[in-house]
């Protein structure tokens, strides 16, 4: 670059901490396994969408609260003969099928990276993800259903385990397998790759006996934690927009680091605001963070994308957001924080936290208003912008209010695009091809 980041603002400060982040051999290898799964994420994030709008019987396309297309495939039926006709039920059946993708997507996930941390500390990368796929059934949480939708997706309540079984599954392993005295004493008729993998049985063995343990202790952990917070917390307190504003401040610096955010703290959505949507379903509350209002979370980055559409002269981040255009559309960001990137990116860390903390804002005072209902059906996040909203709240006005917030989110994020414009990157795209 010809012109330092010292002219841009505080770029200077958080330059030398970034590229040490950046440059950190554990969160690149999470980076680069979230891009090999990438096309598969896609992939299934897309089939979601067909299962969200055509194989769900009660969608917006199928039920006759919209298109009404159910009632003439079932050939008129309604009530108990319209569940249990044959077409409805193939379509529950397949939705199931579609909805296991997300978590194949974390078992693949946590494969590619322990494949990439066996390769930094020096042990197989088969026999570590051996004992990665034993962990993650060992921690993998029970499949729950809110309001008839599936809650287990990758960027939920999935995204942890395959985390913690990735790392720890492959350093205990690696541990294990450069202890001498743990290594399987073989005949030496025995040689090649069969002495190799059989040496490795004690401490394939080690490993899954210390994760078994680790799963029953971090249970009692999460069991205790969890009744904690619903008994000695009250959840009303989750609604003070201080706290949601921390929420979605850990949530945000947690993407700008490259883990999902809402994985990370998919806890707080599952006990807190997923409740307090099924709440206000029912009729009981009018609570205004719910689930359904940060569903359409990434919304800022929309903005962005806009914005450097619009105001950038640097052709490669214009061709970067053109090419993850369709993708944002469906709430799916990785493409353009992990290509252009905002990850690790001093430049753009101050908007991508204050855009979030703004549309909550500007949310939370709309909805307090009564100019926008509150959210109270469960829609599937990859439900594209501003369609999700005015499902949500059942009104037009949710989709008036995302788009408000896509507004906000390009004059947000213009000034630093255009601040950007200050700066050459040739020398760094020429390093790069």
């Amino acid at each position: 670059m010809n012109v330092g980041c010292e002219d841009v603002f505080w770029g200077a400060r958080l330059l030398p901490f970034a590229v040490g982040l950046y440059k950190n051999k554990y969160l690149r290898a999470v980076r680069h396994s979230i891009f090999t799964i990438m096309p598969f994420l896609l992939a299934v994030s897309f089939l979601d969408i067909l299962e969200s709008l055509v194989l769900d019987p009660w969608s917006p396309v199928m039920s006759d609260a919209g298109m009404n297309l159910g009632y003439w495939l079932t050939g008129g039926l309604s009530g108990d003969a319209y569940r249990q006709h044959g077409i409805v039920q193939a379509m529950v059946s397949c939705r199931h099928i579609v909805s296991l993708g997300y978590e194949m997507v974390s078992v693949a996930f946590a494969m590619v990276l322990t494949k990439k941390l066996s390769k930094l500390w020096g042990a197989d990368g088969n026999m570590a993800s051996f004992c990665t796929l034993a962990a993650f059934f060992l921690w993998q949480p029970q499949t729950v259903v809110i309001q008839g939708d599936w809650v287990d997706y990758f960027a939920g309540r999935r995204f942890l385990p395959s985390l913690f079984a990735a790392f720890l599954s492959a350093w205990l392993f690696s541990r294990f397998m450069r202890e001498e005295r743990l290594q399987l004493k073989l005949p030496k008729q025995l040689r090649g790759e069969t002495a190799r993998y059989l040496s490795a049985f004690p401490s394939m063995l080690l490993t899954l006996l210390a994760l078994i343990l680790f799963s029953l202790g971090s249970d009692m952990v999460l069991q205790a934690a969890g009744a904690w917070l619903r008994t000695a917390v009250p959840l009303e307190i989750f609604q003070h927009p201080a706290m949601v504003f921390l929420y979605q401040f850990i949530v945000w610096v947690l993407w700008w680091f490259g883990l999902p955010g809402y994985g990370a703290t998919s806890v707080v959505q599952e006990v807190v605001y997923a409740p307090a949507q099924a709440s206000n379903q029912l009729g009981d509350t009018a609570f205004v963070f719910t689930s359904g209002f940060f569903e359409a979370g990434v919304m800022h980055v929309l903005g962005l994308m806009i914005a450097i559409l619009v105001f950038s002269k640097h052709e490669n981040w214009r061709s970067v957001s053109k090419f993850s255009l369709p993708a944002m559309f469906f709430n799916i960001q990785e493409p353009v924080i992990f290509c252009l990137p905002v990850v690790l990116n001093p430049l753009f860390l101050l908007p991508y936290l204050l855009a979030p903390l703004a549309n909550t804002m500007l949310g939370w005072i709309a909805i307090s208003w009564g100019i926008v209902p509150v959210f109270h059906t469960g829609v599937s996040w990859t439900m594209p912008m501003l369609l999700s909203a005015s499902m949500g709240t059942g009104s037009f006005m949710g989709g008036v209010l995302q788009a408000v917030w896509l507004v906000m989110d390009i004059f947000i994020y213009a000034p630093f695009v255009i601040t950007a414009n200050m700066l050459d990157f040739r020398d760094e795209e020429d390093e790069r091809e």
